[in-house]
């Protein structure tokens, strides 16, 4: 599989003054960890920006800050869970990841020190790392012509999407699997689109988990399909060896 690395700070992900935390602390490697809880130890950490992007898939070096941040995003995915939003055995993997990293993050800066960023991070000043494609501002194309039908029902899908997006990558889906359209104003007939382009003129958004997203029909039928990550594994698929 190929891939592809880039590395940089976002001028526009956090405040200036965030921390920098070098290639190794109290003895241990430093480690990158994305907004899904997978974790990534490059050969040589020092060579590396705070921010790094493989394919579509973006981490962030560890410091105390923004361990601040992904424990308080996991009080809110424990939230969703208890309101149904989202599945048990999900947080369940979440949790396990979160776990993991934060026995590192403790070894690493010191109980303390976590708990002072905890207490002060501000949430909405902090943006966590995102892919670059996603970050940059899209030049405005003026057009006299009026929108299709099919070109509103994207933009109300892409709105619905952007509701349920933090919460969809912390469980494992990509800004691919959740917006990439290609322009596709609904239901392309290959594969590798994203959920944007499954969303009816009225639907909305339902129960959202790591193997698929529900998409429930208007009333008076509101028929439930559900979208499935292409990235993770399926319950329904079992692969066997020779």
């Amino acid at each position: 599989m190929q891939l592809t690395l880039t590395s940089g700070d976002s001028p526009d992900s956090v405040p200036a003054g965030s921390p920098r935390v070098p290639a190794v602390c109290n003895g241990l490697q430093t480690i990158w960890v994305s907004t899904d809880l997978k974790t990534w130890c490059p050969r040589d950490p020092s060579l590396l920006a705070r921010d790094c992007q493989i394919n579509d898939r973006c981490y962030r070096r560890l410091d105390p800050e923004y361990f601040a941040w992904l424990r308080l995003r996991m009080h809110a995915a424990k939230d969703a869970m208890n309101a149904g939003r989202v599945a048990p055995e999900a947080f369940d993997e979440l949790r396990r990841r979160f776990n993991a990293i934060q026995v590192r993050a403790i070894e690493a800066f010191g109980e303390q020190a976590l708990l002072e960023s905890v207490r002060t991070i501000d949430m909405e000043k902090y943006r966590p790392p995102m892919p670059g494609e996603f970050e940059k501002q899209k030049p405005i194309e003026l057009s006299t012509a009026a929108p299709t039908a099919g070109a509103l029902r994207l933009v109300r899908a892409r709105c619905l999407v952007d509701e349920i997006r933090d919460q969809a990558l912390a469980l494992g889906w990509t800004i691919r699997s959740l917006y990439f359209s290609d322009e596709y104003e609904r239901h392309p007939s290959l594969a590798g689109y994203g959920l944007v382009c499954f969303i009816g003129a009225s639907d909305h958004i339902g129960h959202v988990c790591r193997e698929s997203t529900e998409i429930i029909c208007p009333p008076p039928a509101k028929i439930r399909s559900r979208f499935y990550n292409p990235d993770v594994g399926q319950p329904w698929i079992r692969k066997v060896r020779p």
